[in-house]
């Protein structure tokens, strides 16, 4: 059994419900459910009882509860042994996921190399699912990842969710199209397949019986804001996100009814995590306050009318 499920079951225990204790954790209900089973599993027991409301615990649940609170105790008091007062010290091999670069490496690395002068940052650019099994093998120590708000997070990996952004179709000043078939027709700037963005634009399309059209392919995000902004095609991104790329502020996003996406930032970690668990704490409170940052711009610049449809 697995930290992440005894951890999971004292949450459920405690909120005596299953979609409550995946709203403390960052978990999706289905997610949650399924750590229980597989305690349960483990166990050979039924540790709550599914038919009553509030969820209540079996005879046994009450039992396997007292001792799960013990044994997350002494695994904490085993982490505390090691980190003590130390500085963290020595290579912080971070991922981050292709669109988040501009975000992970402007203040929140700033603050981590400020906060912890001893580490040195090795940084790894991949998408998303790679880098959750680098974090999982521990060739990463952690990772910050971008999934579809359908997309529940690793559930054997301690992690963090960060936030929600809408995804938006990003235009330069001068276009105001609202058709899809048209932008197509124009060309696209995107990320090469692979890139979560462009499979959404592929389902948006498919009903109109159409392929992207795409003119330019980059994994670099800088460079794709810089081509929407200079006409060359239409783009897809969360404005939010973007904000901290030099020129976002002269892209504008277009609302349109057929394409609804919105993404969920995680920050995800090794299952040891030892004198490091400080740096993790400091990485999500900067960008967090990284991601308020860039909200508030978005709505400054709506508010000067340099964009068509505010992301919201």
């Amino acid at each position: 059994m697995k930290l992440n499920e005894i951890r999971t079951f004292i949450a459920v225990a405690d909120a005596q419900s299953v979609q409550e204790a995946g709203n403390r954790l960052g978990l999706t209900q289905s997610a949650v459910s399924r750590l229980i089973q597989r305690l349960e599993a483990e166990l050979g027991v039924v540790l709550f009882d599914r038919q009553t409301k509030p969820l209540a615990l079996t005879r046994d649940g009450e039992l396997a509860l007292a001792h799960a609170r013990r044994i997350l105790a002494a695994a904490s008091d085993f982490a505390d042994a090691f980190a003590g007062s130390a500085e963290p010290r020595g290579l912080l091999r971070l991922g981050t996921a292709h669109v988040l670069t501009a975000l992970t490496t402007g203040r929140p690395l700033d603050e981590l190399r400020a906060g912890f002068p001893g580490l040195t940052l090795r940084l790894h650019s991949d998408w998303s699912n790679p880098l959750v099994e680098q974090v999982r093998s521990g060739a990463l120590d952690g990772a910050v990842i971008l999934l579809c708000e359908e997309q529940a997070p690793p559930d054997d990996l301690p992690v963090r969710r960060i936030g929600t952004e809408p995804v938006n179709i990003i235009a330069a000043p001068e276009d105001a199209s609202a058709d899809l078939a048209a932008m197509n027709r124009r060309g696209w700037v995107l990320q090469p397949n692979g890139c979560r963005y462009r499979e959404a634009l592929h389902q948006a399309l498919a009903p109109l019986g159409l392929q992207p059209n795409v003119t330019v392919e980059a994994y670099d995000q800088s460079l794709l804001v810089s081509l929407v902004a200079r006409g060359v095609g239409f783009g897809l991104a969360p404005m939010g996100l973007i904000a901290p790329i030099p020129g976002a502020a002269t892209v504008r996003p277009l609302d349109l009814p057929n394409f609804r996406m919105a993404v969920t930032i995680w920050l995800i970690q090794s299952r040891t995590t030892g004198r490091i668990g400080p740096v993790f704490d400091r990485l999500e409170e900067a960008l967090r306050r990284e991601m308020a940052a860039g909200g508030r711009s978005g709505c400054l610049m709506e508010q000067d009318s340099l964009l068509h449809s505010a992301a919201e």
